[in-house]
């Protein structure tokens, strides 16, 4: 407990010191703009390289300060009455050891947006990128250089983070993956988050531990857990969107139409890479339909082509760690929905050679709050799962067993001359975020040969 309180006072001692250069930074960048405008004059070229430099700098030691202040978090580990509270896994796979927000939106990441640089100099999304296609001079604006080893203009400019933030959480309230994943904040390129490994559950062993029975004073056989570590590596994600210029002349719905299809886009995007079959981990996030651990069930005997039974919906249930049900939901391809709305269950006659009576499935049900629920769990409509019949047009899953580490900065470059024939503008929005199932292999189960994962698909059919 010792060199913890070190630790942490030794983080409070750098806290303060970035916290200060930062200070310093700003009233530097100020002082520079402050002499051009005593003096009447637009800012000469190495003033403003001065300035953005300046703003790099700033930028990146926002980062640090996140860091320090995440791993401060992690540490303090005492309640409010001063006694150690150890901290406790997330889901049945993460470590606590890394810093776990308290939801996917922006500032419980990252925190409030009061380490912008931008520090409110923009009014809106549009006006920055507005800033940004004049090609002009603009002290306001900061060349990033700390997301890529890129630098100058085709870096791009970073984006104010109260807009990062806005397009974000805008996003959230659109995807299926993210608000219900496990999402942690990115303060490098990398990031590793510990945790432990539940791939075998053979005698009732979690993580390798095992409870042990005996009498009072029996030795016990010390035992380790099993660790693994999950290892994020910072991917790009980019959304180019094309505008008209008399589009980008009237600010108010440029803004608003601007902001509104990168919401779209970014919401879209990231459930397909989290969740399609295109997310291979190569270049973009490792998603559901890829992960090693998913459990692909086949479709029943003699089933016809391009059908949905009820069995198969209880075949995947039968698959889902037990533990998961709780949390977990279906995911569905909007082409699915005219057959599970329309499942029947069909009753025999005794020697099962005749069809005598049935009905519509009663595990399918549409509440009096809309949701409609398989087995009672909710169903979440969306076009990143594949088409009806193909492999993963079903998925069964517990969405929390899905790490995202995403960084706090992205970046808006400009292409003007790719539409210079149809008078329009191309602005391109870059995220660094990446993603992957928290496990690495479907579980087994006591017995040692049946096999369960937070993630069940059906089959092609």
């Amino acid at each position: 407990m010792g060199m913890t309180m070190d630790r942490i006072i030794e983080l409070q001692e750098t806290k303060l010191a970035i916290a200060g250069w930062i200070r310093k930074l700003a009233n530097d960048a100020k002082a520079i703009g402050g002499r051009a405008k005593k003096e009447g004059r637009e800012l000469t070229s190495d003033e403003q390289g001065s300035i953005d430099a300046i703003y790099a700098q700033h930028a990146e030691s926002g980062l640090e300060l996140d860091a320090v202040e995440a791993e401060i978090t992690s540490l303090d580990t005492s309640d409010s009455r001063g006694r150690v509270v150890k901290p406790g896994p997330i889901g049945d796979r993460l470590s606590s050891a890394i810093h776990i927000p308290k939801s996917a939106r922006f500032a419980d990441l990252f925190g409030a947006v009061g380490n912008d640089p931008y520090a409110g100099r923009f009014a809106g999304l549009g006006e920055f990128c507005l800033a940004v296609a004049s090609g002009k001079t603009d002290s306001r604006l900061i060349v990033n250089t700390s997301v890529t080893e890129e630098s100058g203009v085709s870096a791009g400019f970073l984006l104010p983070q109260q807009f990062l933030a806005r397009i974000l959480d805008g996003a959230l309230d659109q995807e299926v993956i993210r608000p219900n994943a496990t999402v942690l904040p990115m303060a490098g390129k990398t990031l590793d988050a510990p945790g432990f490994d539940y791939q075998d559950g053979t005698s009732g062993k979690r993580a390798g531990l095992q409870l042990q029975w005996g009498p009072e004073a029996t030795a016990l056989n010390e035992q380790l857990p099993k660790a693994r570590t999950l290892g994020f590596s910072a991917k790009k994600g980019s959304i180019l969107c094309r505008v008209g210029s008399e589009l980008a002349e009237d600010a108010p719905a440029f803004d608003r139409q601007l902001s509104t299809a990168m919401t779209q886009a970014v919401a879209s995007g990231l459930d397909g890479a989290f969740l399609s079959s295109a997310g291979t981990g190569v270049g973009i996030p490792l998603s559901i339909l890829n992960s090693p651990c998913l459990i692909t069930v086949t479709k029943e005997s003699g089933q016809a082509a391009s059908t949905l039974f009820l069995q198969n919906l209880a075949n995947m249930l039968a698959r889902l760690t037990p533990s998961a049900y709780k949390r977990s939901s279906w995911l569905v391809h909007p082409t699915v929905l005219p057959s599970l709305l329309q499942l029947t269950v069909i009753v025999k006659n005794v020697g099962g050679s005749e069809n005598v009576g049935g009905g519509l499935a009663a595990a399918v049900v549409q509440g009096a709050d809309g949701v409609l629920r398989i087995f009672g769990r909710p169903v979440a409509v969306t076009d990143a799962c594949s088409a009806f019949s193909s492999a993963g047009d079903v998925v069964l899953a517990d969405l929390s067993q899905y790490a995202i580490a995403m960084r706090r900065d992205a970046r808006i470059e400009l292409s003007r001359d790719a539409y210079f024939a149809s008078d329009e503008i191309g602005f391109k929005l870059t995220l660094r975020l990446d993603g992957m199932p928290t496990a690495s292999a479907p579980t087994k189960l006591r017995d040692g040969t049946n096999t369960v994962s937070p993630f069940i698909a059906l089959g092609a059919r």
